[in-house]
């Protein structure tokens, strides 16, 4: 029996509750190290119960600013060019797998009204801030012309992993691309007043309190299927077997850039903080066979690196 106290106790709760709740749709600008944000973000929200996420991402491999702008152009002049992967996520609808179709970032700004868009260099360049403009101020220039309510937002892309054969061609280290990726971002967010989704400093943390340390490849190791090398310690790269299209002979690829599984969960927990104002430590939900004690070091990794980062002041 409910007493009458007990009665405004559990309406203000549910007030509180449904004035905390967030319907966001977020769009997001990007290439390969934005689409993986869809792997499980929208899979939080849906088991989180508290917000409702349309998560639609525009993507096109190895996508730069430069790249971004000009294909505005492109499908400005002509509407029939799609050159855009576009995959909607609906947290309630369809949390696991996104829907895919061809399309142009355009079409999305002029026929939906989005509440965050974000964007990004892409990797290769984004510790160079002389390759962000002018396209950064003229892509921004052009969601706000059709998005005037949204919010711009800059998602930190990463620094590889400390193995990575580009380090030699670059002429600086892991840390020092962490440093430079970092500076240029916050140039970017300063120059014109944006928040930033700090993974960058989510996968430092991770490397700097995970109690495994990687250990980088040894190239000297022939491995035979299925066997391939551990990338524990590290929530970027990974090794797959693939097949040479010409010799059609089976070869270990490593992959020294993107996010691996625990790099995705880690992601998606600093997104889910970032988007609905949450903690990443109070998530629930965990990936199928994905160790308790590994989710929560990332959750946690993820929320320090979004207490700690020094927002623009607007």
């Amino acid at each position: 029996m409910f007493t009458k106290k007990s009665l405004v106790l559990l309406f203000t709760f549910c007030l509180i509750t449904a004035l905390s709740a967030k319907e966001l749709k977020v769009l997001m600008i990007g290439n390969s190290f934005s689409i993986c944000v869809g792997k499980f973000l929208p899979q939080i929200v849906n088991a989180e119960k508290k917000h409702k996420l349309i998560l639609t991402s525009a993507y096109i491999g190895g996508c730069p600013l430069e790249k971004h702008y000009k294909k505005l152009l492109e499908a400005e002049k002509d509407p029939k060019v799609t050159p855009y992967k576009v995959t909607v996520w609906d947290s309630e609808k369809n949390p696991a797998k996104g829907e895919a179709v061809q399309g142009n970032v355009n079409e999305l700004l002029k026929n939906n009204q989005y509440d965050i868009i974000t964007i990004q260099q892409s990797s290769t360049k984004s510790f160079d801030f002389t390759t962000f403009e002018p396209y950064v101020s003229e892509l921004i220039k052009y969601i706000r012309k059709y998005q005037k309510n949204a919010e711009i937002v800059i998602q930190q892309t990463w620094a590889y992993r400390v193995d990575a054969p580009n380090f030699k061609k670059w002429g600086f280290d892991q840390n020092g691309m962490y440093e430079k990726v970092s500076g240029a971002y916050r140039k970017l967010a300063d120059s014109y007043k944006l928040r930033v989704i700090p993974m960058a400093d989510a996968v430092q943390n991770f490397r700097a309190d995970s109690p495994v340390k990687y250990k980088p490849i040894d190239q000297s190791v022939v491995y035979e299927e299925p066997a391939l090398p551990s990338f524990a310690g590290d929530v970027v790269g990974v090794s797959l077997w693939q097949t040479n299209r010409k010799t059609k002979q089976r070869y270990v690829h490593h992959d020294y850039s993107h996010l691996n599984t625990q790099g995705h969960y880690m992601q998606a927990a600093l997104w889910y903080a970032f988007l609905f104002d949450e903690d990443a430590n109070n998530i629930t939900f965990i990936p199928k066979k994905f160790p308790a004690e590994d989710a929560k070091l990332l959750r946690s990794c993820a929320q320090k690196a979004l207490t700690n980062y020094q927002q623009v002041k607007k």
